[in-house]
């Protein structure tokens, strides 16, 4: 009887330990989360990050456009009391000038973790009154290979042969397109052989960009202009033209999306991708489970043939982040509101939330941070299911793009144990990072005149594009090219790079930065 009550009890403190429970009078915020879906937040890792902080999360569900519901929000100003935006979009301005947010600099003193962590990003993110009003998200400057040539293993082995298809060494551009032009001899029947999937308006294909040593800007002489008057750029226009002439380049471009990418992809027409690594995760699990071990997407660098460097912008990150997350003023117990962000932001909070739970998911083994059994391998084997069933990296919430300063190990727990495809690209997309905060929303926005005139140019610049490319001669190419720019100068091309101009050079001076080298 009395080891049976001993185990009863071990028993239920173990269960205690599991299942932490959360005090009655805690107190409940309300968070928008744009990323979030339909996800509730009921995981071991959310369980616990409640009962660390005292505070109880009511998920607001982003249902329909999260943009359109957080502008419907603000005008009935029934927001939550937390809000994550996406921080390149106009809605935070428009958040901040309507007086919905709390001013975060009136509380850096009760948030200890959020300065040791932030650091300078928090002074790169005032607003023009010199008060911070939000805190990015995925912040911290991040090497992480993106853009190349990102392809089919087993057919780069027959092309180049087993050794070339390992190494690290760069292609110049003449010696990929051969590859290119062979592979389509040997496929004549394929149409897809080269796919991309435009990122957005106004965006030349990144890693034809990035090759060619185009920056999202064109700094010149003290100045900066649209990238369509750097020299270069009209190079990456005439590669991508002569591959859509010789029928390498998918002729369907214009009207991709992810799940028309994915289908061609997965077809054993294709062969390359020219965008970023991960982009082609869901085919190349598809084609190793149809073809063979080997048929996966690998990334793969590839220079001009007059590159002077390798050093090429293939890998533009903003240190800045990609979401904003404040506390509008709506919420009624602010104290409580930053006493959780403080925590969440803390080294604690993040190894929680990218981690898990200690003991449960990870350790440490002599000093080192360490997954525990099979966590990683599950989340390889099935992502989607392992991050909700386990909670980690569900929430991402205040993350730092780092490593562990104290081991040296990946911010996130899945990526501390690289697959192939990671492997490749960390060993061939290398110096391609730049910090592209510094481009980042320099364009007018709102109403105004100048935000209007912005948009004349780039619908120009959307209007000639698809153009030039699918263009019947490079002569015809280079005409379109000539119409487009004088067309962009008639729609006010020069005043409004006049305006980026000054916000550009005025936010250096306030960063204390040098601008990219001037070309």
């Amino acid at each position: 009887m009395k080891k049976l009550v001993g185990l009863l009890l071990a028993a239920m403190m173990v269960l205690s330990i599991m299942a932490p429970a959360l005090a009655d009078d805690a107190v409940t915020i309300s968070f928008f989360d744009k990323n979030s879906g339909v996800r509730a937040f009921d995981d071991p890792v959310a369980k616990a990050l409640e009962e660390r902080t005292g505070v109880k999360i009511d998920l607001i569900s982003p249902s329909g456009n999260p943009g359109e519901k957080l502008s419907l929000m603000l005008a009935g100003l029934n927001y939550p009391d937390i809000v994550l935006m996406d921080r390149g979009s106009d809605i935070v301005n428009q958040y901040i000038e309507a007086g919905a947010l709390v001013n975060l600099s009136d509380y850096l003193d009760q948030m200890p973790n959020v300065v040791a962590m932030y650091g300078d990003t928090l002074n790169k993110t005032r607003y023009s009154d010199g008060n911070n009003y939000y805190l990015s998200n995925w912040y911290g400057y991040d090497p992480d290979p993106v853009n190349g040539f990102i392809c089919r293993y087993d057919e780069m082995i027959n092309l180049v042969g087993q050794e070339r298809a390992d190494s690290a060494e760069p292609f110049t551009w003449s010696e990929f397109k051969a590859l290119l032009e062979r592979y389509k001899a040997a496929h004549p029947e394929s149409s897809n052989t080269l796919v991309i999937s435009e990122p957005g308006s106004g965006l030349i294909n990144g890693t034809f960009a990035g090759m060619n040593d185009i920056y999202p800007y064109y700094v010149h002489e003290g100045k900066l202009y649209f990238s369509v008057r750097d020299p270069q750029f009209i190079d990456a226009i005439h590669q991508m033209n002569e591959l859509y002439r010789e029928g390498i380049l998918d002729p369907e471009w214009t009207g991709n999306n992810s799940e028309l990418r994915n289908q061609k992809l997965s077809n054993d027409g294709a062969f390359a991708f020219a965008g970023a690594y991960w982009d082609t995760w869901t085919p190349s699990a598809a084609l190793m489970a149809s073809a063979n071990e080997n048929a996966e997407y690998l990334a793969y660098k590839v220079v001009a043939d007059d590159a002077a460097t390798t050093d090429l912008p293939l890998a533009g990150r903003s240190s800045l982040g990609w979401d904003a997350i404040a506390i509008t003023t709506n919420c009624k117990n602010i104290e409580a509101a930053v006493k959780f962000i403080d925590y969440c932001a803390s080294q604690e909070g993040q190894d929680l939330l990218l981690w898990g739970i200690q003991g449960q998911d990870w350790d440490f083994v002599d000093g080192v941070r360490t997954p525990i059994g099979d966590i990683v391998e599950r989340y390889q084997a099935d992502p989607s299911n392992t991050v909700d069933q386990t909670g980690i990296t569900k929430w991402t919430w205040f993350v730092k793009n780092d490593v562990h300063p104290d081991d040296g190990t990946t911010c996130r727990i899945w990526f501390n144990e690289k697959d192939r495809s990671a492997t490749y690209a960390y060993q061939n997309l290398t110096n391609g990072y730049y910090d592209s905060a510094e481009f980042a929303a320099l364009e007018p926005a709102g109403s105004t005149l100048e935000a209007l005139m912005y948009q004349g140019v780039i619908d120009v610049f959307d209007q000639y594009y698809p153009r030039m490319v699918n263009a019947a001669s490079v002569e015809q190419c280079d005409a379109l090219y000539n119409e487009m720019v004088a067309a962009m100068e008639s729609a006010g091309m020069a005043d409004i790079e006049a305006y980026m101009t000054e916000t550009y050079f005025a936010r250096l001076a306030l960063w204390g930065l040098e601008p990219v080298a001037s070309k």
